[in-house]
Formats: structure tokens, C-alpha cells, sequence
């Protein structure tokens, strides 16, 4: 187990001797660089990540994506970029610039297909997973640092834990969360490189990456800036008090930092107007004000709803996480010491596996609620560490990374402070607490052990126990969906499967759909799905003549209410509409048409203007998912007569 607890930089086994509380193998041949063990776990643990990609791709296939909720927008709005439209000014979005032309650019280059989106996620997701091995193979060793990165593949990478299949990295529900965690994560890297080499290429380098995270969404944004200013001060706690080099510095991290927001809207406002440009770069900041605090989706989303039990649940959660340790602690220092502590550990091991992982004994689901008090925890102890060491730059250079780590994650974590999770947003938002944790656990907390209780053995079994529980359950509970799809939708390089009738009627009545409305809505003509439904359009190529796409209530919202979204339908007067049912109960509201905050003015000017042509399964909108396809009523005037 030793290489668990391997540095490979001296300055951290000279702390060890003085007592700073971690242990790495002190002796010459373990903290030599020419260690066989080391180079064969730099060699092997990257392979090993590769050939875990490959299986876990394979393994998932074609099954990642979602019929109708979410990633429509991510193909429909850079299919019609990549034709010429522009964003804000033809296609609403309440996100960064940076996503959906990055998207339309691939399209451009290797055509428009949902296959093509796959691929550049995949090799984003690769790019993630060398840059997270690289920041944790600098701290804690290249065998923590794969492991670290195998629970990023196997837990979030093609992961699918809820009905909806878009939280994962090859085909995200927005492609600003995984674009910007990318970039936060490399911004990241290139502080710690800057820690380590002092040069300035890479303070500007992470500069430009933090401008490119602010083109994608707010809480990404936060999160980075976060731990920007925090490795601000490692920089600053490290370097000699030289003022010149201090404004060097800055000036070069903030320089980078200003010039994509800038070529971004140098770029929009060659095609729109100065003020939607400005809009557009801004992105979901722009809609954030104080009516934020009383909606009901992210209220509940953040935990507030229920303060003190949320509260009490997650203290209670981060206790329960602690108490692995604990437990291990409480043995290696009651226990003699001898030889017998090898199996016992190996036994203690399997015990504590087979507990964990048995059905029902663990609320796994719950266990993430526990996050933000870890990552506290962890990032606490990780920054006195090197506050203690600050005038050793080698010190700073090997703790100073995962201290921004810390920071970059607990912050992450604030749009699910009081609700954390794994499923869902947490796919995204709980990735780097989670990566966190696992490395206390195997690496972190058995060094302290060793350190201050000649132990460890314990420590890293139940560590290691715990972590394969957690990612057995989540790959059954993925595999549990998987294993489902095989009912085909679209064709080509637009194919997804999904889930067949008997299990879920979306997926065939999706098709169904898609069959009967390549007869009735001919090439050319323009199409609008109500209140969400863009995948249709973008797998028929059939044109959205409104500017919006999405009518859920926080769309309503944020474009001023239903009327100003009225105005637009009722002038892009579509040939064919398609009302597709759509749970709205996270939003808090009834379903859609039933009420202003869920589009009932919109609802109703298209009753009073069009008619069936056809349904498909029961009327959408009630107790289960049906779709109705409508025509322009004959005679009545047109759309543009208006309501009455």
C-alpha cells in the first residue's frame, strides 16, 4: 500500500519528519524518482484509465441521451448557427457564447450528426480525466491519482442515475457545465504548474482559461473565480515580496482573463445589437436577481425549501462519512502491533466491503448530502498544511493545488449546498468533492493515521472498502437503466437508444412521432414544439421560425412572461405545432397552459388557432406522456388575428 501514500517530491517527506502529520516511506529507494513501483504505476495507471474508457463507452453506447428533455437545445441551436442564425438575436439562450458555437464548429468541420457531438465530448472527457490525474498525481501519487480518475470515469463519466439521460459527459444537458468545468479544471492545472516551474506562461494560461469559463454559466464562474483568488494568495505566500513581480503577475493573469469576453462580444456585436451582446456574454448572469431566492426550482434544488431538516441531514450525512475513519483510527490505536495486522487489515477490508455494498444498508443516494461538510473538512486541514509550510515553495507547489481544488469544489457545490447529490446536476457540480473525498480516503487520511498512530493498514482498507461500495452501487444503479435501452430512435448518426414500451412509452411514441410528422410537415416548412421538444426540429432539420425554443416556466420568466413569448410565436407563425407532455412539477407549477407561470396565454391562442391532426397515445399534459400534432385551423384568420 505503500505507493498510495507515495509523494514524489522530497519537500514532503522532510515535512513528514518534522511532524506536520502526513507520512510517505522515508527511506532513499521508496522517494527515489528511479522507484521500479512508482514508474510502473506511472505507466500502468493511465493504461489502465484508457482501457477502463474504452469498456465503460462500450458499455454505454448510444444509450446516454434523452428524447426530449434538455439536449434538443445542445443539437438544434449549433445546427442552426453552423447555417448562419445567431445566437440571441435568432436563438434565445440564457447561457455563455462559448458552448453552442464551439459545438457548431465541429459541426462545421465533421458534419452535423449527434455522433459528432459524442466524439468531442469523449475527447473532453478524456482531457478532464488527464488533467484531474495530473493535479492529484502531483499531490498524492500516481496510484491515488488513478484512482481518483477511475471513480471520475465509472461514477460520472457515463453515468445515467434518473429517468433523464442527460447527466453525463457525452451528451451533458448543457454543454456550458461540462465546458466550463473543463476549463475550470485546466485553469486549475495551469496554477499549479505555475507553483511549481514559476513561469509566467502559465499564470497567463490559466488567466485566459478562467476568460473562457466566464463565457459558459454563472456557478462555473463562481467556483473558478473562487479558486483563482485563493491561488492568488498561495502565489503570494510563496513568491519574494517584489511588488514588480506581484504586477507582473496580475497583470498577465487578468490580461488573459479579459481578452474572451472581449473577442466575444467584439464578435456578437458585428451581428446584433450592442445591448443583446452584451446580454449574450453576460449569459445566465444577466438573469440572476433577487426573484431568483423565491423560485421554487432552485430552492428546492439548493435545499432551502427545508432548511433545518436539509441541514441536519447533511450534518448528520458528513458525520456518518467520518465515522470510516474513525472506526479504523479507533483500532490501529488500540491494536498491538505485529505482523498479523497485514490480513487482519485485508479482512477488515472485505468485511467492511460486504457490509457497505449489501442492498439497503447504506442510502447511497443520500451519502453526497455529506459534501460540502467533507470538502470543508478536507480543504481545512489541506490549507493549514500549507499555511504551515508556506515559506517552503515545494511545500506550497504540492498542497497548494488541491487547497484550490477545495475551494473550487465547496463553492461548486453551492447550487446543492443543503441537497447535495451524485444523480442529476451533481453529475457536474459534485464531481470534484466527490474525487476529493475518495483521495482522503485512500491516501489522505491513512497518511495521518501512519503519521500519528504507526498504523494506516486499517485506515486505507476501510477506505478502499468504502469507495468500491459507492461506485458498485452507482454502476448497478446505471446499469439498471442500460441494460433497458434498446428500443432505436433516429437513424444514421442521430441513433439513440432508449428504453422500449413496456418499460417507457416516450421513446416509441418519440418515433412514432417523428414518423407521422415527415408526412405531414414537408421539407421547408417550420415546426414548433410546446413546451419543450427541439429534438424533434433538429432530427427532422425542420426550422423553429420563433426565436424561443423552450417554454418551461423559467424560460417564461426570464423572457418577461408568457406575453412576450406570445408576441414572437404569433409572429413566426408555424405551419406545425406539437404539443409534447412534460412533467413540470420541479418548476413548482401545473402543467403547461394551466396557469401564466407555465404558459397558459400561449396555450390558449394555440387552441384558438389551430387543430388535431393527430395524437399519439393519451392528450399530453395530464397523467402520462402523450403527444398531439396541430395544424393551422382553416379559416381562422391566420395567427396573427391574435386572441380575442
Amino acid at each position: 500500500w505503500a505507493p498510495l501514500c507515495h509523494s514524489p517530491h522530497p519537500a514532503f517527506n522532510r515535512g513528514a519528519r518534522r511532524g506536520v502529520g502526513l507520512w510517505v516511506p522515508l527511506d532513499a529507494e521508496a522517494t527515489s524518482h528511479g522507484d521500479p513501483v512508482r514508474r510502473a504505476i506511472d505507466v500502468l495507471g493511465p493504461l489502465g484509465l484508457v482501457a477502463l474508457f474504452a469498456a465503460l463507452a462500450a458499455w454505454s453506447w448510444g444509450k446516454w441521451t434523452d428524447v426530449q428533455i434538455d439536449f434538443g437545445t445542445e443539437l438544434y441551436l449549433p445546427w442552426r448557427i453552423s447555417l448562419g442564425d445567431a445566437l440571441y438575436r435568432d436563438l434565445a439562450s440564457r447561457n455563455g457564447p462559448l458552448s453552442h458555437h464551439l459545438n457548431a464548429l465541429w459541426f462545421l468541420l465533421f458534419g452535423v450528426s449527434l455522433r459528432t457531438l459524442v466524439f468531442a465530448n469523449l475527447a473532453i472527457l478524456a482531457a478532464i480525466s488527464a488533467m484531474t490525474w495530473a493535479i492529484f498525481r502531483s499531490a498524492c501519487g500516481a496510484a491515488t491519482a488513478t484512482g481518483v480518475c477511475a471513480v471520475l470515469l465509472t461514477v460520472f463519466g457515463f453515468s445515467q442515475y434518473v429517468a433523464i439521460g442527460n447527466y453525463n459527459y457525452v451528451t451533458p444537458y448543457q454543454h456550458a457545465q461540462t465546458h466550463g468545468l473543463a476549463l475550470s479544471i485546466a485553469m486549475l492545472l495551469a496554477l499549479a504548474r505555475y507553483l511549481r516551474s514559476r513561469r509566467l506562461g502559465w499564470m497567463a494560461l490559466a488567466g485566459a482559461c478562467l476568460g473562457l469559463v466566464l463565457l459558459t454559466k454563472a456557478e462555473i464562474a463562481v467556483a473558478a473565480v473562487s479558486a483563482a483568488v485563493v491561488g492568488g494568495v498561495c502565489v503570494g505566500v510563496s513568491e519574494p515580496r517584489d511588488p514588480k513581480r506581484w504586477a507582473k503577475l496580475a497583470l498577465a493573469f487578468a490580461g488573459a482573463a479579459c481578452v474572451p469576453p472581449l473577442l466575444a462580444f467584439a464578435w456578437l456585436a458585428a451581428c446584433m445589437p450592442p445591448d443583446m451582446a452584451r446580454v449574450g456574454v453576460l449569459g445566465n448572469w444577466a438573469y440572476l436577481d433577487v426573484d431568483l431566492v423565491r423560485d421554487h426550482f432552485y430552492v428546492h434544488g439548493a435545499g432551502f425549501d427545508r432548511l433545518g431538516a436539509n441541514l441536519a441531514r447533511a450534518l448528520g450525512m458528513g458525520l456518518a462519512i467520518g465515522a470510516l475513519p474513525a472506526a479504523a483510527w479507533a483500532v490501529e490505536r488500540t491494536a498491538p502491533p505485529g505482523r498479523w495486522r497485514t490480513p487482519a487489515a485485508l479482512v477488515a477490508a472485505g468485511l467492511g466491503y460486504g457490509i457497505l455494498a449489501a442492498p439497503g444498508v447504506v442510502p447511497w443516494l443520500q451519502v453526497p448530502r455529506g459534501l460540502p461538510v467533507t470538502t470543508l473538512a478536507i480543504g481545512t486541514a489541506v490549507a493549514s498544511i500549507c499555511w504551515q509550510r508556506r515559506g517552503d515553495r515545494e511545500a506550497v507547489a504540492q498542497w497548494g493545488p488541491l487547497v484550490l481544488w477545495s475551494v473550487f469544489a465547496l463553492v461548486l457545490l453551492g447550487k446543492m449546498i443543503l441537497r447535495a447529490r451524485i444523480h442529476q446536476y451533481g453529475f457536474a457540480l459534485a464531481m470534484p468533492a466527490t474525487l476529493l473525498l475518495v483521495a482522503a480516503l485512500v491516501r489522505l487520511l491513512p497518511a495521518w493515521s501512519r503519521a500519528r498512530l504507526r498504523g494506516g493498514l486499517f485506515s486505507l482498507a476501510l477506505g478502499l472498502a468504502g469507495v468500491a461500495a459507492g461506485v458498485g452501487f452507482y454502476l448497478q444503479r446505471s446499469n439498471d437503466f442500460y441494460a433497458h435501452k434498446d428500443f432505436a430512435v433516429g437513424s444514421g448518426g442521430d441513433r439513440l437508444l432508449v428504453e422500449p414500451a413496456p418499460v417507457n412509452a416516450r421513446g416509441p411514441r418519440v418515433a412514432e412521432t417523428l414518423a407521422r410528422l415527415g408526412e405531414v410537415a414537408p421539407v421547408g416548412s417550420s415546426l414548433l414544439v410546446l413546451p419543450e421538444g427541439l429534438i424533434l426540429n433538429y432530427w427532422l432539420r425542420l426550422e423553429n421560425p420563433a426565436r424561443y425554443g423552450l417554454f418551461l416556466p423559467t424560460e417564461i420568466a426570464a423572457a418577461g412572461g408568457g406575453v412576450a413569448m406570445l408576441d414572437d410565436v404569433r409572429a413566426a407563425a408555424p405551419d406545425t405545432i406539437v404539443l409534447m407532455h412534460r412533467d413540470l412539477a420541479e418548476f413548482g407549477t401545473p402543467a403547461f397552459g394551466k396557469a401564466l407561470s407555465s404558459g397558459l396565454e400561449i396555450f390558449e391562442w394555440v387552441q384558438a388557432h389551430y387543430e388535431r391532426t393527430l395524437l399519439i397515445g393519451p392528450p399530453p399534459f395530464g397523467d402520462s406522456f402523450g403527444i398531439e400534432i396541430l395544424r393551422r385551423r382553416a379559416g381562422s384568420g391566420g395567427p396573427s388575428s391574435g386572441l380575442d
